[in-house]
């Protein structure tokens, strides 16, 4: 079992498995996308391997932006992060966290972000597990101009 950073010769894997946490998206819209993370350097892909398998991944971005609830920035923001349905309450999700971690202390960044939808209580009590404290809660609206 090992954290690597994802290059091309992991993207179909990884795309697979961004497939699987958005649904909604396309096999080639997040190709498309995980092809530009490899591309940036404020951004990365990270994968979890194990049993010859890679079973989760997380995208970290440095934002510079104002990000919701933050006091610093630069701050690391996990973008996205997903473990297989069997390889789940084993350790991966916080071992990415703790990754994460790292990542920011070897940047100089001294704040981790994250987000989660206000109805997914899994990944709201999964962050408090890591430490993430709530900082404030947001409503987006649209309002179409035709």
């Amino acid at each position: 079992m090992s954290i690597i950073i994802a290059t091309k010769d992991h993207i179909k894997e990884w795309t697979n498995m961004a497939l699987a946490l958005f649904p909604e998206s396309t096999f080639e819209e997040e190709f498309a996308l995980n092809q530009e993370i490899l591309t940036l350097q404020n951004e990365i892909g990270v994968l979890y391997q194990k049993d010859n398998l890679y079973v989760g991944y997380m995208h970290l971005s440095i934002r510079n932006d104002y990000v919701n609830g933050t006091d610093t920035s630069p701050v690391v923001f996990v973008e996205a992060i997903y473990v297989s349905p069997d390889y789940r309450k084993q350790g991966i999700a916080t071992a990415f966290i703790n990754y994460a971690e790292k990542y920011a202390k070897e940047k100089g960044i001294t704040q981790l972000a994250s987000d989660c939808l206000i109805e997914n209580q899994a990944s709201e009590n999964f962050h408090k597990r890591c430490g993430f404290i709530e900082k404030e809660r947001v409503i987006c609206f649209v309002k179409d101009i035709v």
